[in-house]
């Protein structure tokens, strides 16, 4: 049996040899440097310290860090737990500053972060590495409209109709087109989404930052701004000292296929297994499920989708062949 001194000589020797050959093999690489501060000399290495660099956890950035994605950071973390065993511990480290969704694109294009969790269109799924699990279940793409208090009625008339389609003037027109001529959105034009509402010819006020549209709606600049069930709720009332006279409209939803998934690095493929494969892990044993609820039953209930009219998008941004959507978990 070797002592624990002779262990550590042994070991002492094998690191030095390392980096001796990793110097002699490339000139540039300096074992004691601004970013390798660690000198290796004898005496140095023992069994704790090569044991604690083996299990440092590995450090996944991401930039979508307000109270918006606690969801889909939390099943991120549930993802990562399922598969450490075989990938190794990872620690989430957000963002320090705020960017844009277009952004934070970029950085991941540029290896700045490493993950982020966003609707699939066609060109990101070109861009980026898609792992197609639907994280939301489609429930991003039901929306409720944030309203102003005086245009309660105004939105209740249109959905008033037993049927699809109103008479006005003795002429019959389409429930959803009386909408589109009626009301005008308020949108981020760089979200994914823009794309929709255009394609459905919905008239659109276009604005550069998610904050702006708050104000903008409480100043009645435009008639409505459309969100996802798991969102409207909790905007409305983050932001009811503000803007108290922002409600959510209780007679219409708009519904379009709009799955959001997990984007990695194109090359960053073993990132992107670990994903799918703790999902997987996650949907069979019912965590996927119990989590998606825990964040979003008091929402979809709040909603009373059967009596609301629902407007029907077509989305011309999903990937051919893009898995349908699996809704029973909110949707009877």
């Amino acid at each position: 049996m070797i002592s624990r001194s002779k262990s550590l000589k042994l070991l002492s020797s094998i690191m030095l040899t390392i980096v001796s050959c990793y110097s002699f093999a490339n000139e540039e690489f300096n074992p004691v440097s601004e970013n390798n501060p660690i000198s290796v000399e004898k005496g140095d290495v023992s069994i704790d310290t090569v044991v604690g660099l083996a299990s440092e956890p590995l450090i996944l950035k991401y930039f979508q860090v307000d109270s918006r994605f606690n969801y889909r950071i939390a099943l991120l973390n549930l993802v990562l737990e399922k598969t450490a065993s075989k990938y190794g511990t990872v620690k989430l480290e957000p963002l320090e500053q705020v960017v844009t969704q277009s952004r934070g694109l970029v950085m991941l294009e540029d290896n700045e972060i490493d993950v982020v969790f966003l609707a699939t269109t066609k060109q990101r799924e070109q861009e980026f590495l898609p792992v197609r699990v639907p994280i939301m279940r489609g429930i991003l793409g039901l929306r409720v409209l944030l309203i102003h208090k005086d245009n309660v009625e105004r939105f209740a008339a249109v959905a008033s109709s037993e049927n699809d389609s109103l008479k006005i003037d003795s002429i019959e027109i389409d429930s959803f087109v009386q909408f589109k001529q009626q009301f005008e959105a308020g949108f981020v034009f760089h979200w994914a989404d823009m794309a929709i509402l255009d394609s459905n010819n919905i008239s659109v006020q276009k604005q550069p930052t998610y904050q702006n549209l708050f104000a903008m709606l409480n100043a009645k600049r435009f008639d409505y701004f459309p969100r996802g069930v798991n969102e409207a709720w909790r905007e409305q009332r983050e932001n009811s000292g503000r803007y108290p006279d922002l409600v959510i409209d209780k007679h219409i939803a708009l519904q379009y296929e709009y799955p959001v998934y997990f984007f990695v690095n194109n090359n960053n493929p073993l990132l992107a297994e670990r994903l799918e494969e703790g999902l997987n892990l996650a949907l069979n044993d019912g965590s996927f499920k119990q989590l998606f609820l825990k964040h979003h039953k008091a929402q979809i209930k709040q909603a009373q989708l059967p009596k609301r009219k629902l407007f029907y998008l077509d989305n011309p941004t999903l990937p051919a062949n893009t898995p349908v959507i699996d809704k029973s978990w909110w949707l009877e």
